[in-house]
């Protein structure tokens, strides 16, 4: 069963890693290891009202996103940044690192799938 309209893509990790197959599945398994722990201090830094760090933290991962083109949780994380950057927040923060992490547990599952797919 082929699933399209992924909220990612690996084009432009495959052209990354020069369309190694093997590499690719390394480098969604580094997703998968180090990205859901920095959501889970995310949420700890937001608690903690330490909003600079939030900032640095999403500023941090974003590239991460961006190599497998997740769109919708790129524009989670500027968002993020934009209302932290001043080290201050709004009422919206919050939303948007819930977004984030629901989004991004769906993603979860389907890389997960991507690393089982021959």
């Amino acid at each position: 069963m082929m699933i399209h309209n992924k909220p990612y893509s690996i084009e432009v990790l495959s052209e990354y890693v020069a369309n190694d197959p093997v590499q690719v599945k390394e480098m969604i398994q580094l997703f998968l290891e180090t990205i859901p722990p920095e959501i889970v201090t995310l949420h700890r830094l937001y608690k903690e009202e330490k909003w600079f760090e939030v900032y640095k933290l999403a500023h941090r991962i974003k590239p991460s996103f961006e190599v497998f083109s997740m769109d919708s949780i790129l524009e989670y994380i500027k968002n993020i940044e934009i209302v932290t950057r001043e080290n201050n927040t709004d009422e919206k923060l919050a939303g948007y690192i819930q977004s984030l992490s629901i989004e991004l547990k769906e993603v979860e599952k389907m890389l997960k799938a991507e690393l089982i797919e021959e």
